[in-house]
């Protein structure tokens, strides 16, 4: 069974997706999905006002992420050194994004990568998913004798679990 992190945006667009019991339904049974506390804590950061179909949007996303996730990592000094190595490589190959901005990003590869992920989900091609930024994953990984994550988007995982 492949070994699956979402990123934060997966799960906006697992709620605003009509098919989405049935990919609940399905993913119990083709994947694994792990979580990670970085993922956790942008959702909780959804403020609490915002609504979908009269629920509250931050406690529907939280729901989701609870529901779906099998085992949950934390944000640990091994997971933001390997964030800090993607960015200073980042940098050099001329990423342009603050650190600020990309930390989030970057640890979510690093959890991946250091716990052996299979896939990343994700939806952002303006900072984790930029050529840049891969090609610093790439590197990275190589020297430390890693294994980069595979990255999809939202659409390649919904035919990953309809198939």
């Amino acid at each position: 069974m492949k070994r699956l992190l979402l990123d934060t945006n997966i799960y906006g667009e697992m709620i605003f997706d009509a098919e989405y019991n049935l990919l609940k339904e399905n993913i119990a049974k083709k994947v694994v999905v792990h979580g990670f506390k970085v993922v956790r804590e942008e959702l909780r950061d959804v403020p609490r006002s915002s609504r979908i179909s009269g629920r509250n949007l931050r406690v529907a996303l939280l729901h989701i992420y609870d529901e779906m996730v099998k085992k949950s990592y934390v944000d640990d000094s091994t997971i933001k050194d390997l964030a800090e190595k993607y960015y200073i490589q980042y940098k050099k190959n001329g990423g342009n994004h603050s650190r600020d901005k990309m930390t989030a990003d970057f640890s979510v590869v690093a959890c991946a990568t250091i716990h052996q992920i299979d896939i990343v989900v994700s939806e952002d091609n303006k900072t984790m998913l930029i050529e840049t930024a891969i090609k610093a994953y790439n590197l990275i990984n190589k020297s430390l004798q890693k294994r980069t994550p595979n990255f999809i988007g939202y659409l390649e995982f919904k035919r990953l679990l309809l198939e």
